[in-house]
């Protein structure tokens, strides 16, 4: 009875031990997988912070400035004179610069979490211009 008890513990504990490793989907999941994912997961992070701290919201608060400047200059008449785009500044480059920021932040973590995971530590991760 004694010995009994004895394979039934190391029986489970065999399979305590191995659980894990059958418990693996290898075709859902190859190992490859599984090595990559804590590489991955530090490039979407480095990607995401420096994207959205810095290459997001400088590339959007850009382009929303120029947009916004722009349109505001149309309202005064023409939307490439200068006199029009000197009297559009005061108001349309800090209004577009905080709107164009605040989208960038969001769109950068987005970008270099999404492209840091695809292709970690690439620069595209870190920039949000387009690949070409």
């Amino acid at each position: 009875m004694k010995s009994l008890g004895r394979i039934l513990c190391s029986v489970a504990i065999l399979a305590a031990g191995a659980g894990p490793a059958l418990a693996l989907d290898y075709e859902a999941k190859p190992i490859h997988w599984l090595i990559l994912a804590p590489f991955r997961t530090a490039g979407a992070v480095s990607g995401a912070t420096v994207s959205g701290l810095f290459s997001g919201p400088v590339d959007k608060g850009f382009h929303n400035t120029m947009r916004s400047e722009k349109k505001l200059a149309g309202e005064f008449g023409d939307e490439n004179g200068t006199l029009q785009l000197m009297a559009a500044s005061p108001v349309s480059v800090p209004a577009g610069t905080t709107v164009g920021g605040a989208k960038g932040f969001m769109y950068g973590v987005s970008h270099g979490w999404k492209t840091g995971w695809n292709k970690p530590f690439s620069r595209w991760s870190y920039i949000t211009m387009e690949e070409k």
